[in-house]
């Protein structure tokens, strides 16, 4: 699958994180997945290969 070069920048109000697929059409996604991001870092979709950064603490998430 092709690399998504987008990080999508989210704050600690965001969490749960988790990540369904295409942002356009519901039909051309994936099922949907938690990632368990850590505090100020970033993660990978491993479906979609989407980026997430977490810009704050994700304190009392997992």
């Amino acid at each position: 699958m092709e690399k998504n070069n987008e990080i999508i920048h989210i704050n600690p109000h965001d969490l749960p994180l988790y990540c369904a697929g295409s942002h356009t059409e519901k039909w051309n996604g994936h099922p949907r997945v938690f990632l368990p991001i850590q505090s100020n870092s970033q993660i990978e979709c491993p479906y979609c290969r989407t980026m997430y950064q977490l810009d704050g603490e994700a304190k009392g998430h997992h």
